[in-house]
């Protein structure tokens, strides 16, 4: 969504949060790469490796999934039909849009419902590698679970608000445009 000055205050904030995550995902992604070269370089080129480089390689694909997931909703990233999708009308679309927006805040809540105590077990325990040489401080990674989907859950409600209003043809006072993502 691009912003504008008439757009809700909240739905700005919920935004910027959503696209830190987002760049938060991408720059761990950038992070992957380089370690998952630098392990090649290593094993390969000087017969060497570390279980915690090993280790980082999965632990940076969480923030990835789980950051990234608010910023797909957000800017339309998420898999869909799109050659059926684009020849429905826009209140079809908006239709189908706030079913799954429904589906993730049902998602989203049920994950953060059932994460946080794991995650708080986690902390208690300040859970760390079982294997020698590996990395430490396992429960900062698990504390992504509920963040992540937090985000997620937070962007469904926004993303339902606005296909509701599609759907019932409803015009903002406000002159907010809402937009389809993608769009």
């Amino acid at each position: 969504m691009n912003s504008t000055r008439t757009e809700p205050f909240l739905d700005r904030i919920l935004g910027r949060i959503v696209d830190v995550a987002g760049w938060g995902a991408a720059l761990s992604g950038l992070a992957l790469v380089l370690v998952v070269g630098g392990n090649v370089l290593l094993r390969y080129v000087f017969n060497t490796g570390s279980v915690a480089m090993q280790e980082l390689e999965w632990h940076l694909v969480s923030p990835i999934a789980l950051l990234g997931m608010a910023y797909g909703l957000r800017h339309g990233g998420h898999v869909r039909v799109d050659f059926l999708y684009d020849r429905l009308s826009r209140r079809t679309r908006a239709g189908i849009d706030l079913f799954s927006a429904l589906l993730m805040v049902v998602l989203g809540a049920a994950v953060i419902w059932f994460s946080i105590p794991y995650v708080g077990q986690s902390i208690m325990m300040a859970e760390g590698s079982p294997d020698p040489g590996g990395l430490p401080y396992r429960f900062l990674l698990k504390a992504f679970i509920p963040i992540g989907f937090g985000l997620l859950f937070v962007q469904a409600i926004a993303q339902a608000l606005i296909n509701y209003r599609d759907v019932i043809g409803m015009v903002d006072p406000a002159g907010y445009a809402t937009e389809m993502p993608g769009e």
